[in-house]
C-alpha cells in the first residue's frame, strides 16, 4: 500500500546552503537510513517520488517547506525516525497526509511569506512594492525587518529581488542581507499568515 506524506520541515544554520538540487538526495537518503521504502518513479533512471516547494536560493533560512515523499506501506513515527536521520540543521516538524485525490503540491504553493533585513530596510520596502506590483499581498515592516507576502513564489522568486537590489545599487550582495521564507502554501487573511494544509 501506498501513502503520500507531506512533510513540512525547517533549513537552518549550515543546511540552509544546501541548493534546491541536492534536497531530493538528502531527504530519500536520510528515509532510507530510517528504514522506509519509497515509491521509486518509472523509465531508465529511477529516482525514489518525491516533490518539494518553490525553489529557494542557496543561503536563505526556511522555516516551513514541504515536501511530499511517498513510501510503500505505512508507517508509524515518520516525523520522529526521519529527523534521527537528517543532516544537521534539518528537522522536520509535522507530517500531513493528503487525500489520493488531491492536486500535486505545487498547487498547494500559492503564496510564500519572507521576513528581509539589511541597514536600508524602508528602502528595501519601496523597492519591493515596486519590483513585485500586484503580486505582493503584504508589505510591512516590523521590529527592523521587512515582512513580506508574495503571491505565486514559483513565479515571482526572492532570488531575482535581491539582484534587483543591487542593480539599484541597495546592496552590495547577499551578505549585506538576512532572508528568511517562513512558509508557502494559501495565504488566510483572518489569521494573516501563509500556511500549508493537506
Amino acid at each position: 500500500m501506498s501513502l503520500r506524506a507531506r512533510l513540512i520541515y525547517s533549513k537552518r544554520g549550515g543546511a540552509c546552503f544546501v541548493p534546491h538540487i541536492s534536497l531530493a538526495q538528502i531527504f530519500s537518503r536520510s528515509a532510507t537510513r530510517a528504514g522506509f521504502k519509497l515509491i521509486m518513479t518509472q523509465g531508465f533512471s529511477p529516482r525514489a517520488k518525491i516533490s518539494f516547494g518553490p525553489e529557494l536560493p542557496a543561503g536563505v533560512v526556511a522555516l516551513n517547506e514541504p515536501a511530499d515523499m511517498y513510501f510503500d506501506g505505512e508507517y508509524p513515527d515518520i516525523v520522529s525516525r526521519i529527523n534521527a536521520s537528517l543532516p544537521e540543521g534539518f528537522s522536520v516538524s509535522q507530517a500531513l497526509f493528503p487525500p489520493e485525490s488531491s492536486p500535486n503540491l505545487g498547487k498547494y504553493c500559492k503564496y510564500a511569506e519572507y521576513l528581509l533585513r539589511s541597514t536600508r530596510v524602508l528602502e528595501l520596502q519601496d523597492l519591493a512594492g515596486k519590483f513585485y506590483g500586484d503580486s505582493v499581498c503584504k508589505n510591512e515592516i516590523s521590529d527592523g525587518w521587512l515582512r513580506l507576502i508574495l503571491a505565486d513564489p514559483s513565479q515571482n522568486p526572492i532570488g531575482g529581488f535581491v539582484k534587483h537590489m543591487v542593480h539599484e545599487k541597495l546592496i552590495a550582495g547577499w551578505h549585506e542581507m538576512n532572508i528568511v521564507r517562513i512558509s508557502v502554501g494559501s495565504y488566510d487573511e483572518k489569521e494573516d499568515k501563509v500556511k500549508m494544509n493537506a
